[in-house]
């Protein structure tokens, strides 16, 4: 990752990493290509306030961050959940671990590691 896709992600894990109770980290349990699908597929990754990705079952990533969105794409491989972005159109690959309703995103490439929460996706209304 590179720019402000690194930047943000590096913010929002140390905001995140504060947040989280010292035993839920404990309980961080690595995901399969099928557990992935199972939690993670059709639900939003989110800080909560300021970020959010949603994963669409048909491959799509729709993602806003304060107020600006933009698209990718993803696809499950070799047990790891792996999208693209606006700064890098490759794949980016990363180790999916969950805690309750907690995730733990483990880049291939740089060894970051990124805190979130999923959270069911909003219906339309």
């Amino acid at each position: 990752m590179r720019g402000r896709d690194a930047v943000r992600l590096v913010v929002c894990a140390a905001a995140l990493a504060l947040a989280f109770d010292a035993r839920a980290e404990d309980q961080f349990r690595m995901l399969d290509g099928k557990q992935i699908r199972a939690r993670v597929v059709g639900q939003d990754i989110t800080d909560g306030p300021h970020w959010s990705m949603y994963l669409r079952p048909d491959g799509a990533l729709i993602s806003s961050e304060s107020g600006s969105s933009w698209t990718g794409n993803w696809k499950i491989r070799d047990d790891k959940l792996c999208m693209t972005m606006p700064s890098s159109p490759s794949l980016v690959c990363n180790e999916v671990w969950m805690s309750g309703p907690y995730i733990r995103m483990h880049a291939n490439k740089d060894g970051e590691t990124f805190d979130a929460r999923v959270m069911a996706h909003p219906a339309k209304q």
